[in-house]
């Protein structure tokens, strides 16, 4: 898992305003991935258990029906987060009918924060990336906890199982 830009016209990097903060991290693995099945093995994974474990706790849990629902589009929120759009664009510099993003964008507004999933084929493999927003950084509690954040999140993406990609 590695951080990278946010990609220029993502549903993330058009997401509230120019100060707000957004990270990004990608990860390679081997075969085609669809937004959908990204979407529920993220929050169906070990990694997002203690999560849902927490966010149960406060009432908002989601269980794994939840996330294969939103996952297929058969559902617009799971837990905190709301979906406000998902989309499939082409990736800058391909054609029409090559590589295309497939991207979804999930807002809490309870917590001020987004969270990003998108998926790009590759020859033989597919990247994933996962980004998060958060409004108002700078006069939040947000702004000391971005560095466990990012590590948060680099080990949540690290333990999406797609069988050793």
């Amino acid at each position: 898992v590695s951080a990278c830009d946010v990609p220029e016209g993502s549903l993330l990097a058009g997401f509230g305003g120019p100060e707000d903060y957004r990270d990004c991290f990608a990860r390679e693995v081997h075969g085609a991935v669809s937004l959908a099945d990204y979407i529920e093995r993220f929050y169906c994974s070990p990694a997002f258990r203690p999560e849902r474990i927490v966010l149960g706790l406060i009432g908002r849990g989601a269980s794994d029906a939840d996330a294969r629902a939103v996952a297929h589009g058969d559902a617009g929120s799971i837990a905190v987060w709301k979906v406000v759009e998902r989309r499939a664009m082409p990736r800058p510099g391909s054609t029409a009918e090559g590589p295309t993003r497939h991207e979804i964008l999930l807002e809490s507004k309870d917590t001020g924060t987004a969270l990003w999933l998108a998926v790009e084929p590759l020859p033989g493999s597919t990247r994933l990336l996962f980004g998060s927003w958060v409004g108002n950084v700078g006069q939040s509690l947000w702004r000391v906890m971005l560095h466990p954040h990012q590590w948060y999140s680099r080990f949540l993406l690290g333990g999406v199982d797609f069988g050793g990609g």
